[in-house]
């Protein structure tokens, strides 16, 4: 009795301070007496949800739902609120789906009717659809994907990018219990990604977070579901791209993924597919194709420090490949542009002593003085940077040039007034520079 008296004042007062509000409002019913009847009907239904009296709140929430079914959005959150508890507390699997399937229907009449709100429209409550789904009805695997894929291609808005997480997870999910094959994961993977173009850093890191840890993300699935599709459509540009953004991404370095590489740059020349495939290139000893990237590379890079880089990369790769002079030009290309790199007095020191075996007796050993400079050039760069590594390498190189000095005997056997100290210039082939004597 008394829950009924305040039940009945607080309908007086709500009524007294809506009506006026509501009087022309055609969302309330076609005629003043409907209307003034379903502003209490909203109210009541508002008083027992925060009653929590959810089968009292079910009358109203079915009364309004035939007469005012455009009255409020909160009818619709409420009604999903009463048939989710009513779901929680079934007595059978039967009683529960019921309840399950009311639910859903709950948010299609809210989508009928709320759907054109610009934040919480149709994409943002069949996204709220399909999360309650996952809650209420989680086994039904195929229930859950395709309430996710519904409110995906619903549109944008909303909380999109949530969506697009929590659908993924649910995919990398039955990938491992072996519930959808591989392609589909990975076509979905594809798919999905291009809808979070505008998400945040941080959504982006999770979505292929969540992807590198499916077991999709196995270079050798990846090559044996992709190598048959390439072999019969090998000029393709977007099967190429799905492949090749695929397998960078989970950082492959296979001959196949290699291949499709070089046939993506081919198609789509780009330089980070050129630095990608030369460090491949480096990481496998293949310096000849290394190179033909690098070289690439700077035709078009303008930045002097970056220029500078590639130089270095440059003479490293030509090391490889045994041409010491190619690598000492490209090392004091890189000097010129950015005297500061340790690395190109490093490799343009290693290009001298590489070189020095085309002399032979006092006049290869002379080519150490002119190494032992170059070192010690890039030993001072790597102390200013702090780079203790770097220093700790190129000290023993020192050490190593030292070892290789000539004698003081052999100095008076060649040259007039040998004396450590004294100017030299260095001429052994196609090595040549002014240093100082030094014997060990």
């Amino acid at each position: 009795m008394k829950k009924f008296v305040l039940l009945a004042a607080v309908m007086v007062m709500s009524s007294s301070l809506v009506m006026a509000q509501h009087e022309e409002d055609a969302r309330y019913g076609n005629t003043p007496e409907e209307r003034t009847e379903n502003v209490k009907k909203l109210n009541y239904l508002k008083f027992e949800m925060e009653s929590k009296e959810y089968e009292r709140a079910a009358e109203y929430l079915k009364e309004l739902m035939n007469s005012a079914p455009a009255a409020s959005s909160n009818i619709y959150i409420w009604g999903a609120t009463i048939y989710k508890n009513k779901a929680a507390r079934a007595k059978s699997i039967d009683e529960k789906n019921a309840y399950v399937d009311s639910v859903m229907l709950i948010y299609d009449r809210r989508a009928e009717y709320f759907g054109a709100d610009p934040r919480r429209g149709v994409p943002y409550i069949l996204g709220l659809k399909a999360r309650d789904y996952v809650t209420l009805n989680p086994m039904d695997r195929e229930g859950v994907r395709r309430f996710y894929r519904e409110a995906l291609e619903s549109g944008t808005g909303g909380d999109n990018a949530q969506t697009v997480l929590e659908y993924f997870q649910q995919l990398v999910e039955d990938f491992k219990g072996v519930q959808i094959e591989p392609e589909m994961l990975l076509s979905e993977y594809e798919r999905l990604n291009l809808m979070l173009a505008e998400a945040t850093e941080d959504q982006k890191d999770t979505f292929n977070t969540l992807f590198a840890s499916s077991g999709a993300a196995n270079c050798d699935l990846l090559e044996e579901l992709f190598a048959p599709q390439i072999a019969e459509n090998p000029g393709d540009l977007d099967l190429i791209t799905k492949i090749y953004g695929l397998m960078s991404m989970v950082n492959c370095s296979s001959d196949f993924y290699m291949g499709v590489a070089e046939k993506y740059y081919a198609l789509a020349p780009s330089s980070s597919t050129a630095i990608r495939l030369a460090s491949l290139f480096e990481s496998k000893m293949e310096f000849a194709k290394a190179l033909k990237y690098l070289n690439e590379m700077l035709l078009t890079e303008t930045d002097p420090a970056a220029k500078a880089n590639l130089y270095v990369r440059i003479a490293a790769s030509e090391l490889g490949s045994k041409h010491s002079a190619a690598a000492a030009q490209a090392a004091r290309e890189a000097i010129e542009l950015n005297s500061d790199n340790g690395f190109a007095h490093m490799f343009l020191a290693e290009a001298y002593v590489a070189g020095s075996t085309a002399c032979s007796g006092f006049q290869q050993r002379t080519v150490y003085w002119l190494a032992y400079d170059q070192f010690a050039r890039a030993r001072s760069v790597f102390e200013a940077q702090g780079q203790t590594n770097e220093v700790e390498a190129v000290s023993a190189r020192m050490a190593s040039c030292r070892a290789n000095f000539p004698t003081l005997e052999d100095g008076f056997m060649y040259v007039q007034d040998y004396q450590d100290g004294n100017s030299y210039h260095v001429s052994c082939g196609w090595i040549s520079g002014n240093t100082i004597i030094r014997s060990r």
